[in-house]
């Protein structure tokens, strides 16, 4: 699970730094496509990861399509963060991300990113499917690859014989 807590922060780190500078560039008239994050983030997305990872569970056990299930993501979202803007505004006096413009609650949630949300709540599921991989248990045998591991794949087996048999005169075919 600390695999997968720490992949969806980065996940969203960097998808957080793609958007902002996507979106601030044009704005701004900054061809560099600068773009920014904040520490606090990373365990918020992790956070907020594995808490929709538990909400896909409910969800797909009651049979839910999936334009419904992307759409409780997107509120799922919007909860995680504004329930962690209000945590930072009470513990530091501040909200990193604090919102001034477009359509906002408190400053915390922006309302006019809900396509956005919905978009990333139906990517979600194919995200969480490969990020499952993750708890998978490593091989514990080593498979050699290359001229040597086909060398020894074409390789007859001889077989050994039986204590007190004879051994056979040639490899069998």
């Amino acid at each position: 699970m600390l695999r997968r807590f720490l992949a969806y922060g980065f996940c969203g780190w960097g998808l957080e730094v793609a958007f902002t500078g996507i979106t601030g560039s044009p704005w701004a008239r900054d061809r560099r496509l600068r773009g920014h994050s904040y520490l606090w983030m990373l365990p918020i997305y992790g956070f907020g990861g594995l808490t929709l990872e538990r909400l896909h569970g409910r969800l797909q056990r009651r049979g839910v399509r999936r334009w419904a299930r992307s759409l409780a993501y997107m509120l799922g979202i919007y909860g995680v963060e504004f329930g962690t803007a209000s945590l930072l505004d009470r513990l530091l006096g501040e909200v990193p991300w604090r919102y001034l413009h477009g359509l906002h609650v408190r400053g915390y949630v922006r309302l006019d990113y809900a396509p956005f949300w919905y978009a990333c709540g139906w990517m979600f599921e194919n995200l969480e499917r490969e990020l499952r991989k993750l708890d998978r248990p490593a091989r514990r045998t080593f498979r050699p690859t290359g001229p040597a591991a086909d060398a020894g794949a074409r390789r007859r087996r001889v077989p050994v014989a039986a204590p007190g048999a004879a051994a056979p005169s040639a490899p069998l075919p």
